[in-house]
């Protein structure tokens, strides 16, 4: 199984991000001199009727014009420090390595403007299988989509985020993505793993949504889901490929 990182992707969106920081910097600054100009060179005396309007103008547009540089600032910030890895969806990746062949491509730290963020992608003969990695300890329980954590006395209180709705998420914005590339009869599957096994993590199971499984149990709880069958053909996995690589 290939183990990749999908770097050009990344590099592509960090420049459209930087891209965006300038435009926005440009406007900003544009804004910012019109404003102060306007200061140094007022066009409107205080007797005119239209001078609080005028005043107002001048204001407006240096507050714009440093709204908009600071937000230049932070999307450049974004974008100069985008995650180009994924630690734990690379651990991941080496657990599956060792029983999957070269026919299955596993993308790490996936990020696309069209399907936004996800923790990795494996693309193989059976079809697409979206991860959300998890990386915790404790006593959960999970129902459908909704995730409950055990606490020292015992109590059980609901968690704030639910990696299953997050992978939901995922799996919906894929497919839409395929669609729009006529490859919607590709189907998309999706699991959460948890890269800490017990007994330091413990996970009760009722009518999960998305599969739910330790990293290294990956290859018999997907058995009969997932792995159950061929259902891509060659020539589709490489488009596949090309699609989320690039």
């Amino acid at each position: 199984m290939r183990n990749v990182v999908p770097r050009r992707a990344l590099a592509r969106r960090s420049r459209t991000f930087l891209t965006y920081a300038l435009f926005l910097a440009l406007l900003g600054i544009l804004a910012l001199v019109i404003g102060i100009g306007l200061f140094v060179i007022p066009l409107v005396v205080p007797s005119n009727p239209s001078y609080s309007l005028y005043d107002l103008v001048r204001h407006v547009l240096i507050g714009v014009g440093v709204i908009f540089i600071l937000l230049a600032i932070g999307i450049a910030i974004r974008a100069l420090t985008w995650r180009t890895d994924n630690t734990l969806a690379e651990s991941t990746g080496h657990a599956l390595s060792e029983f999957l062949n070269d026919d299955y491509l596993f993308l790490r730290n996936v990020s696309k403007m069209a399907v936004g963020y996800i923790d990795a992608v494996l693309i193989g003969p059976p079809g697409v299988l979206v991860f959300r990695i998890v990386d915790r300890e404790g006593v959960f329980y999970n129902e459908g989509v909704r995730w409950m954590q055990q606490r020292e006395k015992g109590e059980w209180t609901p968690l704030n985020w639910s990696p299953s709705e997050e992978a939901v998420e995922d799996i919906k914005k894929l497919r839409e993505y395929l669609k729009r590339r006529d490859l919607e009869y590709v189907q998309v599957w999706g699991v959460v793993v948890f890269t800490k096994s017990p007994p330091v993590t413990q996970i009760t199971l009722e009518n999960p949504q998305v599969a739910v499984a330790f990293i290294d149990e990956l290859s018999y709880k997907l058995s009969d889901t997932y792995f159950a069958k061929v259902r891509v053909e060659k020539d589709d996995l490489a488009k596949l490929a090309k699609l989320l690589l690039n």
